[in-house]
């Protein structure tokens, strides 16, 4: 004997798919639950990181991609790169002002470079997980 999961009337088949009496499914209900998360643009990542490194705000890219901690960290080097070269040049001191304006250039390519390898592996972890990966 059977019994209908939602009213406990008997029946007599397993095979009913749907109940006589209450004319409910028989058949196991599934649930699926679909999680929404959003992929993050490498271009957008690489533009912002570009234009925000331009007036002085390295790392904004990363927070835009989620990593916080880490855009936060590249901001402050590249604020104390910024008041290093200007109190070089303050001081007289040319050469300095020359190299640490060397070093904040290819600190500004290397983040957005940075920026971009980050928002594609976000996007691959994204796909292969179904969740970001930070």
């Amino acid at each position: 004997m059977v019994y209908c999961k939602h009213c406990g009337k008997e029946f007599d088949s397993g095979e009913i798919i749907y109940c006589p009496s209450c004319g409910k499914s028989q058949l196991q209900s599934v649930t699926q639950t679909v999680v929404v998360t959003q992929n993050k643009n490498p271009g957008t990542a690489v533009l912002i990181a570009l234009i925000g490194g331009f007036f002085g705000f390295q790392g904004i890219g990363h927070m835009y991609i989620g990593k916080t901690g880490k855009g936060i960290g590249l901001l402050i080097l590249g604020w104390a790169l910024a008041i290093t070269m200007v109190i070089s040049i303050i001081g007289g001191v040319i050469p300095l002002f020359i190299i640490l304006g060397i070093v904040i250039f290819a600190y500004w390519i290397w983040q957005a470079y940075d920026v971009n390898k980050s928002a594609k592996y976000y996007n691959e972890f994204l796909m292969q997980n179904g969740k970001g990966p930070w």
